[in-house]
């Protein structure tokens, strides 16, 4: 890289300093040593373009930022690219071709310069995995410095956590900018949801959704299920259920039962099976034999007596352990009611598990960029 410096007039353009840049978790290219495959791969890590299930981007939009990538910078790194070859080389029309280097810019892959009057491009660090590391390290300063305001707003609570959250895998996925100007009554968190991409990519003008949910999970004590978000921001279950998604994706909420609603639910699935098929059915194949058995002949002869109530019901089920009372749910019919909360019981928590989500797909962007330095290497002996 020094050889690079000592050529050109100017080494970096100083001026441009801003990062944008989308974190996707892909499954990794297991064993793949073909140059394109890993490309496309990295590119579509960093959000810049959208693969089918057959491999192929989504678009022609998008596949012409791999193609700039694939036969400019990956044939020469640390070549000075001019808007002009690279229209040449890939036949993409210059507005095209400004278009997709902005794009690549802003996330860091590569850098520009002023060489002999004329601005050039090159893969930031004269290589893929520099430019990897590189992107690494600004996207989690920039992202821990912005998070702090989330930190700060979510409301301290250990009774939110008592109950284990679901064993889910969720795709990781954040968006990274850097803090831009704002307008003086905007508020910080709502900047900070929208530039995190929470809002969604193809976000209407007031439509503040993503922010209101926000503010209820950041501000509950207990996980809150998807009814009643919908209840309070009015919102149908099929847009607060992508926003939702979308900060799961982040790292941000995650599910775990309503043991509040465990009670109730089992009543009703109890007094329901009790009423249509009777005891014996109840003790064979609707999980109640599977009791402690002090907790079964309670419940059988309150049952059986027409007294049962919920606050019997609990006493009964209270040495029972969560994921027991789960399986008696599913037995007598029900569904385990779930619902949404941060992910930690107090700030620092919940940024820690963005954070920790950022760095593990970082870190194999790196480890695949080292990965396609090294296959492109032996690809042009």
């Amino acid at each position: 890289m020094n050889d690079l410096v000592g050529k050109y007039d100017e080494p970096l353009d100083q001026a441009h300093n801003v990062l944008k840049v989308r974190c996707i978790e892909r499954a990794l290219p297991a064993g793949s040593q073909d140059s394109q495959v890993l490309l496309g791969w990295i590119l579509d890590s960093l959000g810049l373009i959208r693969s089918r299930p057959d491999g192929n981007s989504a678009s022609d939009e998008q596949s012409g930022i791999q193609k700039i990538m694939g036969k400019c910078f990956l044939y020469d790194s640390t070549k000075g690219w001019t808007s002009d070859e690279i229209s040449n080389v890939t036949g993409i029309s210059p507005t095209g071709v400004h278009h997709h280097l902005v794009k690549l810019r802003d996330c860091g892959i590569i850098s520009d310069l002023n060489i002999d009057g004329k601005r050039s491009y090159i893969v930031t660090g004269g290589s893929f995995y520099n430019a990897a590391e590189l992107i690494k390290v600004n996207a989690l300063t920039v992202a821990k410095q912005r998070l702090r305001v989330l930190s700060e707003s979510i409301v301290e609570s250990s009774e939110r956590m008592l109950v284990d959250a679901e064993k889910e895998s969720v795709p990781f996925m954040l968006d990274i900018v850097n803090l831009g100007p704002s307008n003086l009554d905007q508020d910080e968190l709502y900047k900070l949801a929208v530039d995190l991409g929470f809002g969604g990519d193809r976000a209407r003008e007031g439509d503040d959704l993503h922010f209101d949910l926000i503010r209820i999970l950041i501000d509950s004590k207990r996980p809150v299920e998807i009814s009643q978000l919908m209840e309070k921001t009015g919102g149908s279950r099929a847009r607060v259920g992508r926003v939702l998604d979308r900060l799961r994706s982040a790292g941000l909420v995650e599910r775990a039962v309503v043991e509040s609603r465990l009670t109730l639910d089992i009543f009703t699935g109890v007094t329901r099976q009790f009423k249509s098929r009777g005891i014996d059915w109840l003790l064979n194949r609707g999980g109640i034999s599977r009791l402690p058995e002090s907790s079964r002949v309670s419940l059988t002869k309150m049952l059986e007596s027409n007294s049962l109530t919920i606050e019997g019901l609990q006493t009964c089920i209270k040495p029972v352990s969560i994921s027991k009372r789960r399986i008696l749910i599913n037995t007598l019919g029900g569904r385990t009611p779930l619902g949404y909360r941060v992910t930690g019981s107090t700030g620092e928590e919940v940024t820690r598990s963005m954070i920790m989500g950022l760095d593990r797909v970082l870190s194999r962007i790196s480890t695949i960029s080292g990965r396609l330095d090294k296959v492109s290497e032996k690809e042009a002996q």
